[in-house]
């Protein structure tokens, strides 16, 4: 029998009496470096919570959490705040809590919520494969609130639902919308993202209030139906992470069209006539394969955010670059979006489709964080983004 020490543990290699190696490891030693290593972990916890408890930052974050709390129940800020200090007394809260009026307004707050989400339907998790037989008798509904389930199939009796406002049915498994979606006149909110869908109804196009459509992260939906162009109350459209090849017609007939995110597709080119979408305020063509960008953007005077990927582009209007309409132009310089996920990211994200969900939401506190930022450059050549996790 042979004896190798090792740092991790006691590795023992014995011969068994078929004549075989048989590798035997003794954990104590891994057992005592692992409980010596908790130990540290938990000092460095307990002096780390000893320094913010110490700290005015978190001084600061506990009266104004202590201030909202006094706001929610409608206690007079003469109660808690005294000469321009905060008193944090527990009483302060204990006392108006308990007052006849506040009980009666807490009532009736109660009793408001209540009624609303009488009106909204949710549902979520993977034991779900089909919406509950139950639904149907809910035609009252206002909203859908329906994700992360297995579910594949919108039921035809959705056209019972006259007074449906909101349809939120992203990261399921629907693989197609079904024709009576075009009776929901009242529908002002539709987002099947992160779905398998393919193509699109031209019924849509009768869902004449609508005003935020995201058909985001289908991967292949390559086209939009002429129907569309009914659209005319649409603020937003998001067909990003799919197979476009050119932004569909009936989008550039969306004449109150603010909001276009279709980066991460094909499009190799913009229409000359894109100019024609007067109000839109941000475009999004980053991870495409275009080559250079229209005059015809110049012409849009409430454009206000343009990103594009700027390693293909060879043509790009000088007056882009120089506007002086408040125009930020982001081209983003060697694939930023595509290498800013880290290595660990990497063995979190299991496919394409959850990739680009990651990039997406990464994107858009990006860009939120940008139009916050009075200081932010009319032109960046190179955005270099990081993430550390």
């Amino acid at each position: 029998m042979i004896f190798n020490k090792r740092m991790a543990g006691e590795e023992k290699l014995n011969v068994d009496s078929m004549g075989h190696q048989v590798i035997i490891f003794d954990f104590s030693l891994i057992r005592g470096l692992w409980e010596t290593r908790v130990k540290k972990n938990k000092e460095r916890q307990r002096k780390e919570k000893e320094r913010l408890e110490k700290s005015s930052l978190e001084k600061i974050k506990q009266e104004w959490n202590f201030i909202l709390e006094c706001r929610k129940k409608g206690i007079p800020q003469s109660k808690y705040l005294k000469n321009g200090f905060v008193d944090t007394d527990e009483k302060i809260l204990d006392t108006y809590g308990k007052t006849p009026q506040l009980q009666k307004r807490h009532a009736l707050s109660s009793e408001t919520n209540k009624e609303k989400n009488k009106f909204i339907f949710q549902l979520s998790g993977e034991k779900w494969t089909e919406f509950p037989d139950s639904l149907k008798e809910q035609i009252y509904l206002k909203e859908w609130h329906v994700y992360n389930t297995l579910i594949q199939t919108i039921p035809a009796y959705i056209a019972l639902f006259q007074d449906l406002r909101v349809l939120e049915l992203s990261k399921n498994q629907i693989n197609h919308l079904p024709v009576e979606i075009g009776c929901l006149k009242n529908l002002k909110v539709l987002n099947v993202s992160f779905n398998n869908l393919k193509s699109v109804p031209p019924e849509l196009g009768d869902c004449e209030n609508l005003e935020k459509l995201d058909l985001s992260g289908n991967m292949e939906i390559t086209e939009l139906p002429f129907e569309l162009s009914n659209l005319k109350q649409v603020t937003v459209v998001d067909v990003s992470a799919n197979k476009f090849h050119s932004i569909p017609i009936c989008v550039l007939r969306m004449s109150n069209l603010q909001w276009l995110d279709i980066s991460s597709n094909n499009l190799k080119d913009l229409p000359e006539d894109i100019d024609r979408l007067e109000e839109l305020q941000t475009l999004l063509l980053q991870k495409n394969k275009l080559t250079y960008l229209p005059r015809a953007l110049v012409n849009m005077p409430k454009l206000s955010l343009l990103v594009v990927s700027g390693d293909d582009l060879v043509e790009i209007p000088t007056a882009i670059c120089e506007s002086t309409t408040g125009l930020k132009f982001i081209s983003l310089k060697d694939s930023p979006v595509e290498t800013i996920v880290c290595e660990d990211t990497e063995e979190i994200i299991a496919s394409e489709r959850d990739r680009e969900q990651f990039e997406k939401e990464f994107m858009k506190a990006y860009i939120e964080d940008l139009k916050e930022r009075d200081s932010a450059p009319s032109y960046t050549t190179k955005v270099l983004l990081s993430l550390q996790l």
